[in-house]
């Protein structure tokens, strides 16, 4: 049976402990700047869409400032986690359940029936879709549900290297160690870059994490990925293909210009 890859089946439930808690991403204040932009200050202009939106960091970050949003994921284990983190911020913030949609589905093939002023896939969620149709596919399904003033803000990551080669690859090696506050659990992290497709330019990394309890005994989750990667020129050539236009790009959260770690378009219709 194939592997399946980039559904976070097994790190789900230590994810926001990794990625959240211990490294946070400082992008909240970037797509909080455009939800108000296009949205209006409290949301009523308009509603926000994230593809690829995990265990809801980015979505419940926003909901949390007014504006209503749905999130939409492919994986149901991350959604899971989503939904409980919910369930707790609900009973906190009256009126925050009815500003907030989970979607179990897939960025390559949605259809939510409504149109959105603002549409996000954060921190390279778009890359998990590797195949030439499925990329298509994706472009189709934002153009669908934009509004005609609606903005689409799309990142990956910029390589660093023009083009990369096999030396990309590398065995496994530890990339650092996070403590559970709560449970005591310690979590080492290992990745490693298994192959490179340069053709199709697709990476195939996995993660993988040896997780000791304090009772001694070690539990250890693998995660498989694969990642389609861009240079610059032919993402917004994709973008231009699919009918919709580049309006700024990016390579920080910071709004710096374009050369950096990152590839962060803002497309139009």
């Amino acid at each position: 049976m194939a592997i399946e890859k980039n559904v976070y089946r097994e790190a789900a439930k230590i994810y926001d402990i990794i990625y959240e808690k211990n490294q946070p991403m400082p992008d909240i204040p970037f797509y909080r700047d455009y939800a108000k932009l296009q949205c209006g200050e409290n949301g009523e202009k308009g509603e926000i869409l994230e593809l690829g939106c995990g265990t809801g960091r980015v979505t419940l970050a926003l909901a949390k400032e007014g504006f209503h949003i749905a999130g939409l994921d492919l994986s149901q284990q991350m959604l899971n986690v989503f939904s409980e983190k919910l369930d707790v911020e609900v009973a906190k913030e009256q009126g925050l359940a009815e500003r907030v949609e989970i979607i179990h589905g897939n960025m390559a093939n949605f259809s939510i029936g409504r149109k959105f002023a603002l549409i996000i896939a954060p921190f390279r969620a778009f890359q998990s879709v590797t195949a030439r149709e499925d990329i298509e596919n994706v472009f189709f399904c934002v153009r669908e549900h934009l509004t005609d003033d609606g903005i689409f803000i799309v990142n990956v990551f910029n390589p660093y290297a023009n083009p990369l080669d096999s030396s990309w690859c590398r065995a496994e090696e530890f990339i650092g160690e996070t403590v559970d506050e709560q449970t005591d659990i310690r979590i080492a992290r290992y990745e490693c870059r298994e192959k490179i497709d340069t053709v199709n330019q697709i990476i195939y990394p996995y993660l993988a994490y040896n997780m000791t309890y304090p009772d001694g005994h070690v539990e250890r989750l693998v995660e498989p990925l694969q990642m389609k990667y861009y240079y610059s020129p032919q993402l917004r050539a994709e973008v231009k293909k699919s009918g919709l236009v580049v309006i700024e790009e990016f390579s920080w959260y910071d709004k710096s210009p374009p050369g950096g770690n990152e590839i962060i378009l803002l497309c139009k219709r």
